[in-house]
């Protein structure tokens, strides 16, 4: 799946969201449109603790596009396995994916910051480094925005941060480790997204985790099996024996 490489501010309109998702998740079918959505929120009041305005800006410019946009079953995928018991803490590794593709101002972040911070065991977010991170795109000609849009934009990447448990408020870095479901489902997604075996391997979303290609293989080769599939790897080559033939069946697989 395509990520959005466009540098923007929205992800001030929802940071990481996620009461309000799962809520949405909730009354999503597979006869879900932007519109019936959005409709059915304004008639029923059913963000109450938003304006009606808020709740709009919530359906149409952060969900819609995070889970539905380009391929509206992600929402039904993310509903079922919700409704299969997936503990908060791993469910919120998948909605981290989905916000990451849509916001590129944080999947950079993680990428070309966050993760070097852990590589190299620190245990604090540097002060002023995710303001640095910001500066460094409007003077590469990147981003074009004001200095209180940047400020802002700061503050949206700290907040999405602690929304998704990679730091706390006080900027403190926390022990993230990805879920092995986490890891299957990626792999299943990108699979039938139609990614050879070597490109579902080689995929950027891996960086989120802080994971290089070598550990992919490692969790990869730990999971044979266990995840509904074989998978043999000899150099930079990697060959994958699939047992599911859908997302839906992946998911009730395996939870």
């Amino acid at each position: 799946m395509m990520r959005n490489t466009n540098y923007s501010i929205q992800l001030g309109k929802g940071c990481g969201l996620v009461d309000e998702t799962l809520s949405l998740l909730s009354i999503c079918n597979a006869d879900t449109t932007k519109e019936s959505l959005a409709a059915y929120v304004h008639d029923n009041n059913y963000l109450a603790r938003c304006t009606d305005r808020r709740s709009m800006d919530i359906v149409k410019l952060v969900f819609w596009p995070r889970f539905m946009k380009s391929n509206k079953n992600v929402a039904l995928w993310l509903r079922a396995i919700r409704g299969k018991g997936l503990m908060l803490p791993q469910f919120k590794q998948l909605l981290m994916i989905y916000c990451a593709r849509e916001n590129a101002v944080m999947y950079d972040f993680i990428v070309q910051y966050l993760n070097e911070y852990k590589a190299t065991n620190k245990t604090t977010l540097p002060a002023g480094c995710i303001k640095q991170f910001v500066d460094d795109l409007v003077d590469k000609g990147l981003a074009k925005w004001s200095d209180s849009v940047k400020t802002r934009n700061s503050s949206y990447i700290k907040a999405v941060l602690v929304d998704f448990d990679f730091v706390n408020r006080r900027g403190d870095i926390l022990p993230y480790e990805v879920a092995d479901f986490t890891i299957l489902y990626l792999m299943h997604e990108l699979h039938f997204e139609g990614l050879s075996d070597v490109a579902v391997w080689n995929h950027e979303d891996w960086q989120l985790f802080g994971l290089d290609k070598y550990q992919v293989g490692e969790r990869i080769m730990e999971l044979n099996l266990k995840g509904g599939y074989i998978a043999q790897c000899t150099g930079d080559l990697m060959t994958i024996s699939w047992k599911y033939n859908s997302m839906e069946e992946f998911i009730n697989g395996t939870l």
